[in-house]
């Protein structure tokens, strides 16, 4: 007897029940092998991890104080005598720190205008105004929100050295940039 069937017989209802039931278990069987395959995929690599915000301040030169984190721009060679020109020099490392706060998420600051105690007091008051004002412009130019910036002018009134030597004075000539802690805090 041959057990074997041709394609040209029709099949019994049993049989036919048997292959279909086959085919579905067939197919359930290929679900789950792609669900399985897709399972066992790598997964993505994990996110770098962002870069604390106080190392990259630190990074940049500021120190923390009590208000928040400071930095000083007192390179001596920032402001000249009775001048409110930001040196080329200084223009570049402004802008690494624009970029850099922007980077960190840091929209708000407030920058502060120094002067040595040479001159009277009005006039040093509109010059640390007229020194704070060119540094926002600079970090404004890279990117910096112009609403973000507040504005002091100091005078004499905080040196950071002896206004008695030339070399005190013009460590007292800069602007300082202030990043406030709730700032900070938003990361």
């Amino acid at each position: 007897m041959d057990t074997t069937s041709r394609s040209d017989e029709p099949m019994s209802p049993d049989r036919r029940r048997s292959a279909s039931a086959g085919m579905t278990f067939c197919a359930l069987v290929t679900l789950i092998a792609a669900a399985l395959v897709a399972g066992c995929q790598t997964a993505p690599p994990a996110p770098e991890p962002r870069t604390q915000p106080q190392a990259t301040l630190k990074s940049f030169g500021f120190v923390e104080g009590n208000d928040g984190w400071t930095l000083s721009l007192a390179d001596p060679i920032l402001f000249e005598v009775s001048k409110d020109e930001v040196k080329p020099e200084s223009m570049k490392s402004l802008a690494g720190v624009a970029q850099g706060l922007l980077q960190l998420g840091v929209r708000e600051v407030r920058v502060e205008g120094h002067t040595d105690n040479v001159g009277n007091r009005a006039y040093n008051i509109e010059l640390s105004r007229r020194r704070a004002e060119a540094v926002a412009r600079v970090l404004v130019a890279n990117g910096f929100p112009d609403a973000g910036i507040t504005r002091r002018a100091w005078a004499s009134d905080y040196p950071v050295a002896p206004n008695q030597t030339p070399d005190g004075r013009a460590q007292n000539r800069r602007v300082t940039i202030v990043v406030l802690p709730p700032d900070l805090a938003k990361d």
